[in-house]
């Protein structure tokens, strides 16, 4: 009777094991991360929004580069009070003007100067949130994967902890095994029914995280992650600072800003010139027969006394605005310098840590089962010791998988800080 429930216990081992290596993919659909950018890239609200900004951003160099619309009119002259509400009965003259408004030459394209650098700044505002975005939906992709393995070997784990309540039970029936047993075994199995259910409340959460960024139903339901291939090359600190400082979009978009000011700081000193009014008048002269045209133009005074601290304090100002900006664009470029060496070392550990689990600590944990199988054939060990040298396996494979997402994590980070995905860097690196 011994003889048969270890080999019964040793073929449920060996079924768990087999288990392990099913792919749940089978029973459900492959998510691809590739699908889910393009999806977000194409409906996420807050890019949608930042498009649409881009774009009107854009309108208004057209806008400040034209000339202000002129004025037409009619004047009535010497019109007799008789004549009252008719103006053109008995009218002595009639005036009739196009009135022109001229801006000093280099204002206007000083204005569009600072429109021009204020869109592309807005642009890179755009490329910036699209990073911090895939970001997101990287980091939620990668802890769906994750959440996923846990369910499964929890499932694993349940199926197995079953089975090992029937083999003590039978071993208590017939006087060789240990209530201590049975009640173990039905504790473990009680504490892996809670932890699933909590599995699946994180699982929902996760999918519910995805759907808000991709703009579907929260409960859309998502399919299976597929195992992730970790082949990162390790690069360092120094190759990528230039391609960070070539291409973080926040710090382009502050480089346009520092422009942006610059272009006003132009304009309000251009503003100490006067700007020109043009008007031509024809006359009709009604009681003489005898018409005239007249010309007039007319100036601005910007530096009379009473108006020149409007024009003074706007260059100050702009002055102000441009120093200010400047010592922006020297913190954003610290910050990403150290946002890239915190990515790059993340990734190095991360990296290690997979490679160690991957070709060390599950390999010894599959020896470590394998001798303790053997040792309960002999009768060397206790029945709960294979549980513990199971349950390690198993604890080893989640470790594996939860440095597999910290890696892919640490990844999405560090695209954020250069500014460029895994593929541009390696295309720019070689």
């Amino acid at each position: 009777m011994r003889s048969f429930i270890r080999l019964v216990f040793i073929s449920i081992i060996a079924l768990s094991l087999a288990s392990a290596q099913t792919d749940p993919a089978q029973a459900t659909g492959i998510v691809k991360l590739d699908d889910l950018i393009a999806e977000a890239l194409q409906n996420n609200p807050q890019l949608r929004a930042a498009r649409n900004q881009t774009a009107a951003a854009k309108t208004k160099v057209n806008q400040v580069t034209s000339w202000d619309a002129p004025q037409v009119g009619v004047e009535f002259f010497q019109t007799p009070v008789q004549s009252f509400p008719n103006p053109l009965k008995n009218q002595m003259e009639v005036d009739y003007y196009v009135q022109q408004m001229l801006p000093f030459p280099g204002k206007l394209s000083a204005m569009g100067r600072a429109a021009e650098r204020s869109a592309s700044m807005v642009a890179q505002g755009y490329k910036a949130l699209e990073r911090k975005i895939l970001r997101e939906l990287k980091s939620a992709y990668f802890e769906l994967y994750l959440v996923q393995r846990k369910i499964q070997i929890n499932a694993e784990n349940q199926d197995l902890m079953r089975r090992f309540v029937g083999i003590a039970q039978k071993q208590y029936e017939v006087g060789m095994g240990k209530q201590q047993d049975i009640l173990r075994a039905q504790t473990e199995l009680s504490t892996l029914i809670n932890e699933g259910l909590n599995l699946q409340q994180e699982k929902r959460a996760i999918e519910a995280m995805i759907n808000t960024i991709l703009s579907r139903p929260a409960n859309a339901p998502l399919g299976y992650v597929p195992e992730i291939e970790v082949d990162i090359p390790q690069w360092t600190f120094e190759q990528l600072r230039p391609l960070a400082l070539e291409a973080r979009p926040e710090l382009k978009a502050m480089s346009f800003n520092i422009e942006m000011y610059q272009a006003e700081l132009s304009l309000s000193k251009r503003e100490y010139f006067p700007d020109l009014m043009a008007r031509v008048m024809y006359k009709d002269m009604a009681m003489t027969g005898n018409d005239f045209w007249s010309v007039m133009l007319g100036v601005s005074i910007p530096l009379s006394p009473w108006s020149s601290g409007k024009y003074t304090s706007k260059v100050e100002e702009n002055e102000l605005n441009v120093k200010r900006a400047e010592e922006e664009y020297t913190d954003m470029r610290n910050m990403t310098l150290f946002e890239v060496q915190d990515a790059t070392v993340q990734v190095h550990t991360n990296q290690n840590l997979v490679l160690l689990y991957k070709n060390t600590v599950i390999p010894q944990a599959e020896q470590t089962l394998q001798s303790t199988i053997a040792a309960y054939q002999t009768g060397k060990t206790e029945f709960l010791m294979l549980i513990d040298a199971y349950r390690m396996l198993l604890m080893s494979r989640l470790d594996y998988h939860m440095s597999v997402m910290k890696y892919m994590a640490s990844q999405a980070a560090l695209e954020q800080a250069v500014g460029l995905d895994i593929r541009e860097i390696a295309d720019r690196l070689r």
